[in-house]
C-alpha cells in the first residue's frame, strides 16, 4: 500500500499547517505568561512596600509606648 504523490503532498501540507498553528500558539502562550510574570511581579512589590509601611507603623508605636513595668506585674498569693 503506497502513497500516491497527491496524498503525500496534503499530508505534508497539513503538517506543515499544524506545526505553525501550533508555534503560533505557542508564542502566544509565551507573551501571556510573560504578561502574567509582570503582573505578578508588580503585586508582589505592592504587598512588599504595603507590609513595610505596616512594619514601620508598628515599630513607631512600639518605640513611642512608655514602658511602665508595674503596669505588667501582677501579684498572687496563695
Amino acid at each position: 500500500m503506497g502513497l500516491s504523490s497527491d496524498n503525500l503532498s496534503k499530508m505534508m501540507k497539513t503538517l506543515a499547517s499544524e506545526t505553525i498553528n501550533l508555534q503560533q500558539n505557542i508564542m502566544s502562550f509565551q507573551q501571556e505568561t510573560s504578561s502574567s510574570i509582570h503582573n505578578l511581579e508588580k503585586q508582589m512589590g505592592q504587598v512588599a512596600s504595603s507590609v513595610g509601611k505596616l512594619e514601620a507603623q508598628i515599630n513607631r508605636k512600639l518605640r513611642s509606648q512608655a514602658l511602665n513595668p508595674k503596669e505588667n506585674v501582677s501579684v498572687t498569693m496563695l
